[in-house]
């Protein structure tokens, strides 16, 4: 039996990953705004037919149909974005330092390179918004061939695991060739447990369209696209993959995950079609009209039936006009007057069922004020978001902690190093913001109470500064302590009297 997933002569992406792929790019187009394109009656307002009027030579004119694009119409308040974007900006400002938890040697040297390489705290807020909107995010650990060492996220759709659990592949598209005559190909980099070790392996297949050819020789590959591909390697004693996936509200159903935009697709669709109705209303029927007497609007029509051939009448026409007394009253204009109170009230319910079904604070949409007298306050006022963006910190920690492990192990196999393997240190502040003397008070409260250090107390309240100013800060800190501790007593001699008895 075949534990590993077959490309050749197949449609890509292969079942069952298909589908969780194809919900991917359904929710990618949800988040993007890209709603035209997967919702109804988005597609019935993008285009509209009308009747208008043409010159057909110089005295006369004919009604022709027109398809007009009316794209502006469609109106797209798009909290979808909202949703999966609001964890990681939490969690964004929340990642602090990363370090070996170690106070000296290689170990630490190797995993400050590590971070150096990867730049998590760059890189953090858009893997977790696509590990939102796709339900997860997947990493490995990578090296170079002039010995740096690093680890990258990759998109959800490019981590196919194994059924057995021992494997997974990493799959991508490449194209080469001119713009309108590109040569498909997949890479795929499958990485396998074996008995003795880990074995790294690269493949490519030739494609047609969506469909797999056969698998071409790695190396001549490399060659025609001038190529730099790793060989493959057994790494013995590595006994785990150097690769892995987070997931997003996953279940013994979808084990894989689930995008955090699922189920508030419909209420997204409803708010944009609330709104583009009313606009569409107010297009058509909110501009000031003229009204004229019927017999005005005879004069002028008759008078172009004679010049141009057809019986209409033109803005233009009614600038000057003449008027007597058998054509009726002076023209007016009319004024539509609509009552949308419901209208708005509608689409705020929507948006607070989305919220509520999403775990999103109304706070974080504005529907509500967000802000609160203390950061004990604040917390309150934004408790759903945190509790969600809680949940989505630990998996994160427990993520960057392995994959910085996974480089450990690979510098070992690779770079005939002899690392200690321990997960590092991942400091995370707040989530929440809060005021600088708020902050600083309860650092210093920590401190005082014994439960934290002087170098993390100084780290937290200034996590801007560099490495060297934290520790000659820390330096200067204990030099005054230890002057402090010495109480020195200054006796005072004793009075003399220097005046003449």
């Amino acid at each position: 039996m075949n534990l590993t997933i077959i490309y050749s002569k197949k449609t890509f992406p292969p079942p069952p990953y298909d589908q969780e792929i194809g919900m991917m790019t359904y929710y990618r187009l949800l988040y993007e705004g890209e709603h035209a394109a997967i919702f109804p009656r988005a597609s019935a307002v993008v285009k509209e037919t009308r009747i208008v009027r043409r010159r057909n030579g110089i005295r006369s004119w004919k009604q022709v149909e027109k398809v007009f694009s009316s794209d502006r119409q469609y109106i797209v308040a798009n909290f979808s974005s909202l949703v999966a974007e609001v964890p990681a900006d939490l969690l964004n400002r929340a990642l602090g330092n990363i370090s070996a938890d170690t106070e000296e040697g290689p170990e630490l040297e190797f995993v400050s390179s590590v971070v150096t390489a990867s730049k998590p705290n760059e890189k953090v807020w858009s893997a977790i918004t696509q590990h939102q909107v796709d339900g997860r995010v997947a990493y490995r650990a990578r090296r170079s061939g002039a010995g740096v060492v690093w680890f990258e996220w990759l998109l959800g759709d490019q981590y196919l695991p194994h059924e057995d659990g021992e494997g997974a592949d990493i799959v991508w598209i490449e194209e080469w060739g001119e713009q309108n005559r590109k040569d498909r190909f997949l890479r795929v980099e499958r990485q396998r447990l074996e008995a003795d070790g880990l074995t790294i392996k690269q493949l490519v297949f030739k494609m047609e369209g969506d469909n797999v050819g056969d698998e071409i020789d790695i190396a001549q590959y490399a060659v025609d696209n001038e190529l730099d591909i790793p060989e493959d390697v057994e790494l013995p004693g590595v006994n785990e993959l150097l690769c892995g996936m987070v997931t997003n509200d996953e279940t013994l159903m979808s084990p894989r995950g689930r995008s955090a935009l699922r189920n508030i697709d419909g209420l997204q669709e409803e708010i944009n079609w609330t709104i583009t109705r009313d606009s569409i209303v107010f297009d058509k029927h909110g501009k000031p009209k003229m009204a004229i007497p019927k017999g005005l609007w005879d004069t002028v029509a008759n008078d172009n039936y004679k010049n141009y051939g057809g019986r209409f009448v033109r803005n233009a026409d009614l600038e000057v006009v003449s008027y007597n007394e058998n054509n009726g009253a002076i023209p007016m204009y009319i004024t539509w007057d609509a009552k949308t109170q419901q209208s708005f009230e509608h689409v705020t319910r929507l948006i607070k069922y989305m919220l509520a079904i999403s775990k999103t604070s109304p706070q974080a949409a504005g529907l509500e004020d967000g802000k609160g007298d203390s950061g004990v306050a604040l917390l309150y006022l934004w408790i759903q978001s945190v509790i969600k963006a809680e949940a989505i910190k630990d998996k994160f920690d427990a993520a960057i902690k392995d994959a910085i492990r996974k480089c450990m192990l690979l510098e070992n196999a690779i770079g005939d190093k002899n690392l200690k393997i321990k997960d590092p240190v991942v400091e995370w502040g707040e989530l929440l913001p809060k005021a600088d003397s708020e902050k600083d008070t309860e650092e210093i409260e920590k401190y005082a109470g014994g439960v934290q250090s002087l170098e993390t107390t100084v780290r937290r309240m200034h996590p801007d500064w560099s490495e060297e100013a934290i520790l000659a800060e820390i330096q200067k800190i204990q030099d005054e302590q230890t002057a402090d501790s010495m109480n020195p007593t200054y006796t005072q001699p004793p009075r003399v009297n220097l005046g003449g008895s």
